[in-house]
C-alpha cells in the first residue's frame, strides 16, 4: 500500500504539483492542495480532503478546468488504445454495478448553459467506424446497450427482450429516421374498452373532409429556440455546441395541418416540443382500411337486387324490343371530382318524369342551392364552385317526390 502511494506521489510531483501543500496523515492517506491533514477521507485527495467513499477525490482548481485529464498519443500495440479504464465484476442480487458514473447537475434549478453526463468526440478513424459513444449488451441475458430514460433518479426499467438501444420516455430526432419495418404494440392483451369502428363513426366522411396539403418547412429549430423563455447561456467560443440541425427549407413535404386534424381526430393530435403539435400518422391508417371496408358495402350495395343498376338491366329485359332503349333515371359522379373551379353532374332523367330537381348539401345535413332539371333523358348541371366553402357537400336527384341517389363532391381551394 505504501509503495502504492509512494510511486502516485512521484507521478504528482513530475506533473508539476510539486509547489502545492503535500499532505500526509497518520493512516498513509495523502492530500494535495489542503491544510488540514487531520480529516482526510480518501486515500489520495487533490484540492479537498476526499470522500469516505471514494479511494481517490479530485476537485477542479476553478470552474474552467477538469478535475483529471489523462491524454494518450502513443500507439504501442494493435489492440484497443485505452487512455483509462474502470472495471467493476461483482454483481450482486439488489445492487446495481456501475463502470462509469457521472452526473453533470446542479441542486438547484438553474435553467441557464447546457449540461451534459457525458461528452464524447470519435473521428477521423476508419469511416463508418467512429463512434461517439459505442454501448453493447454483453452476455445472454436481455438487456440494451444504451439505455435513455426521461424519469428522474430510476435505475431502469426490464426491457423484455435484447436491444440495441431502448428508450424509457419520447424520442425526438431533427432529421429523417430510418428503419427497415416500424412497429407499434398492439396486443389485444394490452388492450381494453375494444370497440369496432363503424359506418356510424362515418370513418370515411372524415377521411374525406381531411386536407391533404403540400408544403415546405420553414427553419424548425431557430422558431423553437424562439418559443422558448430563457436564452442559451454558452459562450460562443465553443460553436459545435451551439450548431443546430433544421430540416430543408426547399425540400417538398406532404401532410396534414394538425389544428384541423385536431376538429376531426383530437386524440391523434399531440402537444410535441416546443408547444408544438404533432400527428399520429400511423392510426390514420386503421381508419383508412375501415374507410375502405364503407366503400367497399357502397359497392356492393349498387351490384345489389334494390340498386339502380340492377333495376335498370330488369326493367329493360321486361320491355319490348322496341323500348329497349328506354331512359331510366339515374344519377351519375361529377367530374371532376375533387375539383377546385366548377364541377359537372351528369344524370339521366326519364321521359314520363314530370318533376326533377338536383339538391346540394353540406355535411350537417343543410340545403345549400337546387337545381331545376328541366331537360329529359341524359343532361347534366355545372356547379359554380366560387360560391362554396372549400369542404365536402352531398348532392341528390329527386324525381317526382323520390330520391333517386346521393353522391358525394369535394371543393378545394
Amino acid at each position: 500500500m505504501k509503495k502504492t502511494i509512494l510511486s502516485m506521489l512521484m507521478i504528482a510531483l513530475c506533473f508539476g504539483v510539486a509547489n502545492a501543500q503535500l499532505l500526509v496523515d497518520e493512516n498513509g492517506k495523502v492530500s494535495i492542495g489542503t491544510e488540514d491533514s487531520a480529516g482526510l477521507l480518501s486515500n489520495l485527495s487533490i484540492n479537498t480532503t476526499g470522500n469516505s467513499n471514494s479511494s481517490v477525490h479530485i476537485v477542479p482548481n476553478n470552474k474552467q478546468n477538469v478535475g483529471l485529464y489523462v491524454n494518450r498519443t502513443s500507439l504501442t500495440f494493435n489492440g484497443y488504445q485505452v487512455a483509462g479504464q474502470l472495471f467493476s465484476s461483482k454483481i450482486a442480487p439488489g445492487f446495481c454495478t456501475v463502470g462509469i458514473y457521472a452526473r453533470a447537475s446542479s441542486s438547484n434549478v438553474v435553467d441557464a448553459g447546457r449540461a451534459f453526463g457525458i461528452m464524447a468526440y470519435a473521428g477521423n478513424a476508419t469511416s463508418g467506424y467512429n463512434y461517439g459513444v459505442l454501448g453493447v449488451l454483453n452476455g445472454a441475458l436481455n438487456g440494451a446497450g444504451v439505455y435513455g430514460s426521461t424519469s428522474n433518479e430510476e435505475n431502469g426499467i426490464n426491457t423484455g427482450g435484447r436491444y440495441a438501444g431502448f428508450f424509457h420516455g419520447d424520442v425526438h430526432t431533427t432529421g429523417t429516421l430510418s428503419a427497415n419495418a416500424i412497429t407499434t404494440l398492439s396486443d389485444s392483451r394490452v388492450k381494453r374498452n375494444i370497440q369496432s369502428v363503424t359506418k356510424h363513426d362515418s370513418p370515411l366522411d372524415n377521411i374525406m373532409s381531411m386536407n391533404v396539403v403540400e408544403y415546405n418547412y420553414v427553419n424548425i429549430e431557430a422558431q423553437m429556440a424562439s418559443s422558448f423563455e430563457n436564452p442559451d447561456t454558452v459562450s460562443a467560443s465553443h460553436s459545435i455546441l451551439s450548431s443546430e440541425v433544421s430540416l430543408s427549407e426547399d425540400e417538398k413535404h406532404y401532410g396534414l395541418i394538425a389544428q384541423e386534424l385536431q376538429k376531426i381526430y383530437p386524440n391523434l393530435v399531440k402537444e410535441g416540443r416546443g408547444g408544438y403539435l404533432t400527428i399520429n400518422y400511423i392510426e390514420i391508417i386503421p381508419l383508412l382500411i375501415s374507410s375502405i371496408q364503407e366503400l367497399k358495402d357502397e359497392v356492393d350495395d349498387l351490384r345489389g337486387n334494390d340498386s339502380p343498376i340492377k333495376k335498370s338491366v330488369s326493367r329493360s329485359s321486361e320491355e319490348d324490343a322496341t323500348n329497349i332503349d328506354a331512359v331510366v333515371t339515374t344519377l351519375y359522379q361529377n367530374t371532376p371530382n375533387p375539383f377546385t373551379e366548377s364541377t359537372t353532374i351528369r344524370c339521366d332523367v326519364a321521359e314520363d318524369v314530370v318533376k326533377a330537381d338536383l339538391y346540394i348539401y353540406n355535411m350537417n345535413g343543410e340545403q345549400i342551392t337546387e337545381y331545376s332539371v328541366t331537360e329529359r333523358g341524359e343532361t347534366s348541371v355545372t356547379i359554380d364552385g366560387g360560391s362554396l366553402s372549400a369542404g365536402m357537400y352531398l348532392y341528390a336527384l329527386i324525381a317526382d317526390g323520390q330520391v333517386i341517389d346521393t353522391k358525394r363532391m369535394i371543393l378545394t381551394k
